[in-house]
C-alpha cells in the first residue's frame, strides 16, 4: 500500500510554519511560495520560491540571507519529518520586476 507523506495531510502546519518563518526573517524575505510534488527521482518534495528584498540579495548579504532562510524554514516546518525533500529557489525583487512570473507573485 503506498504511503502518503504527512505533508499532504498537514498543509495547515506548513502554511503556519511559513508565516512564522516570514515574521522571524523580517524584511529580508518579501514572499514565500511553495509547491508539493515529486523531485527528479520521484520522491515527495517541497519546492520553495523565495522572493528576497534587493538589499538581502546583494552579494555581501546573499549567503547570510540564504543560510538564515533555510535554517529558519527547516526549523519551523521540518520537511524531512513530513516526508519531503526540500528544494529552494531564490530571486530578488528586481529580478521579479523584470521577469514578471506569476508563480513568484
Amino acid at each position: 500500500m503506498p504511503r502518503v507523506p504527512r505533508a499532504y495531510v498537514e498543509r495547515n502546519a506548513i502554511a503556519d510554519g511559513i508565516e512564522k518563518a516570514k515574521r522571524l526573517l523580517g524584511s529580508d524575505v518579501v514572499l514565500i511560495r511553495y509547491d508539493l510534488g515529486e523531485d527528479w527521482s520521484g520522491d515527495p518534495a517541497i519546492f520553495f520560491r523565495v522572493l528576497l528584498s534587493d538589499e538581502a540579495s546583494k552579494d555581501h548579504n546573499l549567503r547570510t540571507t540564504v543560510q538564515r532562510f533555510t535554517s529558519t524554514i527547516l526549523a519551523e516546518i521540518d520537511p524531512l519529518d513530513l516526508g519531503l525533500q526540500p528544494y529552494f529557489n531564490f530571486r530578488s525583487e528586481s529580478e521579479q520586476r523584470e521577469l514578471k512570473e506569476e508563480a513568484w507573485a
